[in-house]
């Protein structure tokens, strides 16, 4: 069981054939906003292993799972190694090289969960770093087609810092990581930057109500192009195509 569809992706690459994978928070849905029902109590009960962002993100459904999970069943932190960087965003999978250390917390967990197969997970894990190490490299080379002094992300959610820093770019949001509400005043210093570097674009996550951003960027004649944060079902259903499919979108509207 995981609390977020990405993380549920992250534990599916490492598992293999060897896991069944539960996300309490639906692909699609906004985990700051999300709510528990009595039927999670049972999906937590059943499992072996749960996997939980930590950071901050997912910290209101740690009630369910102390109060639900059997004594026996392993409970991580995926993001655990990384939060001693004194960062207040715990979107840190938009690195991909901190996804990699997600992946390793989790291959430490399953392994934990049933050693029997820890040659399987080991093995997994490394197929998937090798992906992820690919996938680093292709976001950096599509980003490369873009001037720079187009590099600035813009987005309504604060939730891309750690892609900001992995790739060299400036990033600026409406609204904070736990995707509190947007006042206007924050929207016109913003419309302000991007009239004065001629950036044709602005990022919005679906899940969320960005009605106000879209307005704003109508009037400066900017364009709302999409960005994920997480998993999508129809969009995007995958870590990896996620991550492309973001640096595409900046591609495409940016250059």
């Amino acid at each position: 069981m995981t609390t977020t569809a990405l993380l549920a992706d992250l534990v599916e690459n490492v598992g293999g054939d060897l896991v069944n994978v539960t996300a309490l928070v639906p692909p699609g849905a906004d985990v700051h906003s999300f709510q528990s029902t009595p039927a999670d109590n049972v999906v937590v009960s059943r499992a072996a292993l749960l996997v939980s962002n930590g950071g901050g993100l997912d910290q209101f459904l740690d009630d369910v799972i102390e109060g639900a999970s059997s004594d026996d069943a392993v409970h991580i932190l995926a993001a655990e190694s990384l939060m001693n960087l004194d960062d207040d965003d715990p979107h840190f999978w938009q690195n991909p090289v901190f996804a990699v250390q997600y992946a390793e917390g989790i291959r430490d967990g399953l392994i934990t969960a049933d050693p029997d197969n820890t040659a399987n997970y080991q093995s997994n894990f490394q197929t998937y770093k090798d992906q992820l190490t690919d996938l680093d490299f292709d976001i950096a080379s599509i980003l490369d087609t873009i001037q720079p002094d187009r590099r600035h992300l813009i987005t309504f959610h604060d939730a891309f810092g750690h892609f900001a820093t992995r790739y060299g770019w400036q990033v600026t949001s409406l609204v904070g990581s736990d995707a509190s509400q947007v006042s206007p005043g924050p929207v016109v210093e913003i419309l302000d930057r991007v009239r004065d570097q001629g950036i044709p674009a602005v990022f919005a996550e679906p899940q969320f109500s960005f009605g106000l951003l879209e307005s704003a960027a109508k009037e400066a004649e900017v364009e709302v192009g999409p960005i994920y944060s997480d998993v999508q079902d129809d969009y995007v259903t995958s870590y990896i195509e996620m991550m492309l499919f973001n640096a595409k979108s900046l591609a495409r509207l940016l250059r």
